[in-house]
């Protein structure tokens, strides 16, 4: 288990995925491809998922295309389906979502609508594909993935709505969360338990007395409750991680000001720049988790590195810092201009 959480903060993508992946498909042309199934892209992001002991690196399910449809999503309604029709994903699938789940949705809106030169709130797949490009430097392309035919169209012609492109990522990320809390629940329970939480968000803690020190706290305080986080909350804190840059600049202000962090500060900014009301239960479990000495503040320094650790899917070539986002609006602002 340790290995593999290693593994998945660590490793580049191609070992992730090679790692992670069970299918080696066999098309009629004789060509041979390793696929995963939605359930091994679930259990490469996410930590505390081990992988089975047959099928690590290197081994595989050996399929041909008509054996491959028994891994068809059980749910018609999947977004995995948008890229075949088994649901199957290739490693361009792979890089592509994993860099998608991890850039804030307003970062997408803002630089989708940089390039609508008509106004008219729809982009090209070319457009789209400069923007993933320059945002992940380099690291993914529309155009190696499958999901270029469901966005737009067989010919790739078709001009795609902003907000539906919105959409998808709203539903990618609903489901990749919705999965993760089923995951993460006890049987027949419709909630995680705190400890279970606490668990999830410091599973890449490096200091094993750190972690420790903080699950003896949460089950300390909420051991014997039965309230647990439910998917909305776990969605909301899903929301806050996403905007992590924006809430560590603007926890970065608010500390150069000389102000303690306290609960209905982070209640605040969560609310004010990741849009998202953080419940006063899951008040009650962060601040357990990162209070160290119960004075009711947080440090900003350990709380904004836990959350970006939870939302690095993926090792990325270059992190993608400030500076790195105003020249990327740049180089967008001067793709739309014309050329004199």
């Amino acid at each position: 288990m340790a290995y593999e959480n290693r593994l998945r903060s660590h490793s580049d993508a191609i070992k992730v995925f090679r790692y992670f992946a069970t299918i080696k498909m066999k098309s009629k042309s004789g060509r041979i491809d390793v696929f995963m199934t939605p359930q091994d892209f679930l259990r490469s992001i996410l930590p505390g998922l081990k992988q089975p002991e047959h099928l690590t690196l290197a081994r595989y399910r050996l399929l041909d295309e008509e054996a491959a449809e028994k891994w068809r999503s059980s749910d018609g309604n999947s977004i995995f389906l948008m890229l075949g029709d088994t649901g199957l994903l290739d490693y361009s699938d792979y890089v592509l979502l994993t860099i998608l789940l991890s850039i804030p949705e307003r970062h997408v809106r803002n630089f989708l609508k940089l390039l609508d030169r008509d106004d008219d709130g729809t982009v090209s797949m070319e457009d789209l594909d400069n923007i993933i490009r320059v945002i992940t430097m380099g690291e993914a392309s529309m155009v190696n993935s499958r999901l270029k035919g469901t966005l737009f169209g067989q010919r790739l012609k078709k001009k795609l709505s902003i907000n539906e492109f919105l959409e998808f990522l709203q539903k990618l990320n609903k489901e990749i969360l919705v999965h993760e809390h089923e995951m993460l629940r006890k049987e027949s329970s419709t909630v995680i338990t705190e400890l279970d939480f606490a668990k999830m968000l410091l599973a890449y803690t490096k200091s094993s007395r750190v972690r420790n020190a903080a699950l003896k706290r949460v089950k300390a305080k909420f051991g014997q409750e039965k309230t647990g986080i439910s998917l909305d909350e776990f969605m909301s804190f899903s929301r806050l991680v996403q905007d992590v840059e924006t809430v560590d600049m603007a926890l970065t202000f608010h500390y150069l000001s000389g102000a303690d962090i306290r609960p209905p500060t982070l209640q605040r900014m969560a609310q004010v720049v990741a849009g998202v009301k953080l419940s006063p239960h899951l008040m009650s479990v962060i601040y357990t988790i990162f209070d160290h000495d119960g004075d009711g503040v947080i440090h900003r320094g350990e709380f904004i590195k836990t959350l970006r650790q939870r939302l690095r899917r993926m090792q990325h070539k270059k992190k993608l810092r400030l500076t790195s986002g105003i020249c990327i609006m740049g180089k967008c602002c001067w793709k739309t201009l014309p050329f004199w």
